[in-house]
């Protein structure tokens, strides 16, 4: 089995819905597992980038909830940027950290809003609202 998206969320409150659990959090004070730093060479993603988009939520366009391959939940924030081009953060929320947990991070120098349009043409059975 795959990954799967289960939902899509584009309206601004329920993209709030997902910010809220963030606001209380730095870039720095997210915990950050190994395929998140693997994934920043990888792509050759510039980390600063990231620390300076990561609060700023309004932003976040739209949000995929995903189930992966072992049963458990993340979710995607796209962020569109001032050029078009959108980041990608991937979250998972895990009550046993008290803390969201960074699985992956980065930048995608493509146009957003089409990309939007054709993921949610995709997927939408799955959005919300």
């Amino acid at each position: 089995m795959s990954e799967i998206i289960n939902e899509l969320y584009e309206k601004e409150e329920e993209i709030r819905k997902f910010t809220s659990k963030l606001v209380n959090f730095s870039f720095d004070s997210l915990i950050k597992i190994g395929h998140f730093y693997y994934s920043l060479d990888e792509k050759g993603t510039n980390i600063n980038l990231l620390k300076e988009n990561f609060r700023k939520f309004d932003k976040v366009k739209l949000i995929s909830e995903r189930k992966h391959k072992n049963g458990k939940i993340s979710h995607d924030f796209y962020y569109e940027l001032e050029d078009g081009t959108y980041l990608v953060y991937g979250i998972a929320f895990d009550d046993k950290y008290n803390k969201p947990i960074l699985l992956n991070g980065f930048k995608v120098d493509r146009n957003f809003k089409h990309f939007k349009k054709n993921l949610l043409k995709a997927y939408k059975k799955q959005l919300i609202g």
